[in-house]
Parts: structure tokens; sequence; C-alpha cells
């Protein structure tokens, strides 16, 4: 198969010495940071503030995720025709800022779903199109150097969550929302200024991208057309394997704060602790990524990952208490150090010369999950609890482990080494 083994080690010093490395980390920092006030207290801001049951938080969830895929797959055709993808990406961040700013100030179901379908989903491709910027910002640097500041980049999206749940929780206080939610925004709108000094650039193609469109021009070979089709079923089970990770992430993420502080009588405090913990432990598993070497190449890695994620969830199904959750926490950690570092590695070593449309393929596995996610985890937890809805997170996402293990073997049988 030719997706490649993580990046091996190149000095963190030389990335930060790479065109405009220190102003695209700032950017990414502040989205991620913005992203991790918000992100973690928007359930509770809809259950306390706004009064939306469990199944009301599913639909608002859902028809999020509808419109962020339609319009990050949209967004990406845009910016792969473009010689200059800037303008979007300004566009995201500046209704992702709209979004936050709006919510702080909205109170009604009504009012939550229509900003959510309007800007927060525009606000939502701010991610992989910040990412693809970046990358194509890169495209005069060595590609494993390249590969490197990228996983890098991922890291300090990471670092921002180990601060940002904390910050929130103390914002928050007694029911302070507008203050979390005003803070997302400013976070956004600053995100956009590091980039202003970046030019915006097309990226080059990769070698075998042109070798693949010359083939196709002259026919292609009656072989290359089935590795051409090998690839592509290789590529699908890859991403419905993803997609039923995103959808176990995904509902794990939104139900964790009601768990915590609904059923075992927690606080916003110690959901904010938890989720900086994750983020915190996140960081040094990903540095490992980068400069470890031989360790296994990264399908066998996203596999593993995601037969890790089931003892995430048996952990917090079988928790009463902080320590099972910490222990969580770590589990989650690794995870998501593997699957989120990784895993637009996968997908753009699958599609050479596709970069925009890759990285977005593996964002919207996580918004599709997101989509299937919210009315199936908000009718679950109001009808069986929010416990229950974390076995089900351990049952999809043992079948995703089984997916991705099976299309693992079958590229190994299929795709070219």
């Amino acid at each position: 198969m030719t997706v490649a083994a993580p990046p091996t080690p190149a000095g963190l010093g030389s990335m930060l010495k790479l065109p405009h490395a220190t102003g695209l980390a700032l950017s990414v920092f502040l989205l991620g940071f913005g992203l991790s006030l918000a992100v973690p207290y928007l359930a509770l801001y809809a259950v306390n503030r706004v009064g939306m049951s469990p199944f009301q938080i599913g639909v608002f969830l859902t028809l999020n995720a509808v419109a962020a895929v339609l319009v990050a797959t949209l967004l990406a055709r845009w910016s792969d025709r473009l010689p200059n993808r800037k303008p979007i990406v300004m566009a995201t961040l500046a209704a992702g800022t709209a979004a936050y700013a709006l919510i702080s100030v909205t109170a009604s179901f009504a009012g939550l779903l229509t900003i959510g379908v309007l800007l927060l989903s525009l606000g939502a491709a701010a991610f992989p199109q910040v990412f693809s910027f970046a990358r194509a910002s890169l495209r005069d640097v060595p590609a494993d150097l390249a590969d490197r500041a990228m996983t890098v980049l991922r890291s300090v999206f990471s670092l921002s969550w180990v601060v940002g749940p904390g910050l929130g929780a103390l914002l928050l206080g007694d029911s302070d929302y507008r203050a979390v939610f005003l803070a997302a925004a400013a976070c956004f709108a600053l995100a956009a200024l590091p980039l202003i000094r970046v030019p915006g650039r097309r990226p080059l193609p990769s070698p075998g991208a042109a070798q693949t469109t010359a083939e196709q021009e002259r026919g292609a070979q009656q072989a290359a057309a089935q590795t051409r089709r090998a690839n592509r079923r290789v590529i699908s089970f890859g991403a419905a394997a993803f997609v039923l990770y995103g959808m176990s992430m995904q509902m794990g993420m939104a139900m964790f704060p009601l768990f915590v502080t609904d059923t075992l009588g927690g606080n916003a405090r110690e959901v904010g602790f938890l989720v900086g913990l994750c983020a915190l432990l996140e960081i040094p598993v990903m540095l490992a990524l980068v400069t470890w070497r031989r360790l296994p190449g990264v399908p066998t890695l996203i596999a593993a990952g995601m037969g890790l994620f089931v003892l995430h969830f048996a952990l917090i199904v079988l928790s009463n208490s902080l320590p099972l959750l910490i222990a969580a926490q770590v589990v989650r950690a690794v995870v998501l150090a593997i699957l989120a570092g990784l895993g637009m590695t996968y997908f753009q070593t699958l599609m050479p010369g596709r970069f925009s449309a890759a990285t977005t393929l593996f964002a919207n596995t996580s918004s599709v999950g997101a989509m299937l996610s919210g009315v199936t985890s908000g009718a679950v937890a109001q009808t069986f609890g929010y416990r229950s809805v974390f076995v089900l997170c351990a049952a999809l996402t043992l079948i995703a482990w089984g997916v991705m293990a099976r299309n693992n073997l079958r590229a190994a049988r299929t795709l070219p080494a």
C-alpha cells in the first residue's frame, strides 16, 4: 500500500524557520483556542439557557453537520481551482466570528438553528481551509519536511485545547455563557490577522498525480486503471471507517459534559479539566509521531487507534468518579493524537496531487459522523440516559476498527507497495 510511514526526525527548530511558519502556527493556535473555548460548553448552553431537550440538541447538531459537509465540499472544489485560496480562508474565519458572537446573545432554539446552518457551517470549514492554505504556502519546501511541519501544526492545534476548556470554565463562572462565546468569536477574528502576510498559493501537484493525469489523457493502461479502481475502494472503505469513528467521537464529545454534570454530579470546572488534560497529553504523543523511528505504517497506527477508542468508551461506561474518567482521557489523548494527527496524511497519500480534496474528505468524515450522531445521541440519551450513549459509541468504534483492519488487508493485496 502506498500510504507512508510517520515522518522521521528533522528537528523542530528547522520547522520554525520555514516560510511564514510563525504566522501559520499562531493562526492555527487561535483557531483551535476559539473552538476549545466554545465547543465543550455549547451543549451545556443549549440545555441550561435555551432549554433544549436531548433530542433537540441532536437535531441542532445534525443540521449543523449536514450544512457543514455541504459547505466544506463546495469550498474545497472552489479553492482547488483558485490561484489564491486566501479569500475563502478569511471568509470562513469571519463566519466563525459572526456565529459565536450571535450565539452569545441568542437564547432560542430557532435562532441557534439558523446561526448553525448559515454561519457555524461556514466557520467549521475554517479547519480544512486553514490547513490547506498552510500546506499550499509550503509548496517550495521538500515534501518530507512539509509533512512534518503539518504534523507540528496539528500539535499546535492540540496545544490550544490544553488551556482553552479550562479558561472557558473560568469565563463561564456562574453561567456567563456570553463571555465564553464572545471570547471564541474574538479568537476567530484574531486568527485571520497572521494570515494577511502569508501569500496565497496553489499547491503544486505531486509527480504521482501528474503521471496519473498523463495516463488518463492517453487512455491509461489496464493495470493502471485497475490500480485506480482499487485505490477508490480503499479510499471509500477508509472514509467509512472514519465516519463511524467520527460519529462515536462527536457523540462522546457532545454528551460527555452532560454525563459529567448530570449523571455523575460534577461541575463545569471538572469538564474543563478533563478536556484540557486530554489535549495536554495529545501533544507529546503527536510529537513522538514526528520524531520516533521504526513506527508501524500509518494504516496500522490508525487501526490501532480505533481499537484503543473502544477502551476509552468502556472506561467511561464503567466510571462513577473522577479517576476512571482521567484514565479514559489518557486513552483518548493517544487516540486523537494518532487519528487527528495522521488522518490527513492517510487520505492525502491515497489522493496524490489533490491536497484540498483529501483534507476536506478527512474533515467531512467527522462532519458526516456528527450529522449521524446528532439525532442518534439525543434520542438514546433521552430514552436510556447519557451512560448508554457511550455504550453505543464503543460498539460503533469496534465496527470502525473492523472495517479499517479489513481495509488495510485489502490495500496490502491490491495496491502497489
